[in-house]
């Protein structure tokens, strides 16, 4: 192998190897953000479907911003699979600061029938809002479950 090669060889391998530790670094000098499921609000309801909004904070404890991307959730009802989807839209979480981020979303009444009568009764409508999203360097997942009530609408 030519001496030329072997310069070069030697300078990529060296050069991947400060990236590979730059990385490791980098995710140990970063604390991960933290999400939290604010509340599931109803925000409009027709007769055929209710559009929810699921607000998610987005805590960012570090000195520099953090883009969130793809965000990916599922809400259930009463443990049943309503809706899943990925949100596409960048959203800027600055540093030190805390994001309200709201996912709007639309479900059938056919697919919550039994859970919609639990709304009308005293006791609630059980839900599960997971997921997980891109934020830096890190994937963060959250998992959370509350109870939406009639006399939350």
């Amino acid at each position: 192998m030519p001496m030329k090669t072997k310069i070069l060889l030697a300078l990529t391998t060296l050069f991947a190897a400060f990236m590979f530790a730059g990385c490791s670094s980098l995710k140990k000098a970063i604390e991960p953000p933290k999400v939290t499921l604010e509340t599931v609000n109803i925000a409009k309801l027709s007769a055929l479907s209710a559009d929810l909004e699921i607000v998610l904070k987005v805590a960012n404890p570090n000195n520099i911003d953090f883009d969130v991307k793809n965000l990916k959730y599922q809400l259930d009802i009463n443990s049943k699979t309503i809706t899943s989807g990925t949100m596409k839209d960048k959203v800027v979480v600055k540093k030190k600061e805390t994001t309200v981020v709201t996912l709007p979303i639309r479900i059938s009444y056919k697919d919550i029938i039994s859970s919609a009568l639990m709304l009308l009764d005293s006791q609630g409508m059980p839900y599960r809002v997971k997921g997980s999203t891109e934020i830096g360097p890190f994937t963060i997942p959250f998992d959370d479950n509350g109870t939406l009530k009639s006399s939350d609408l």
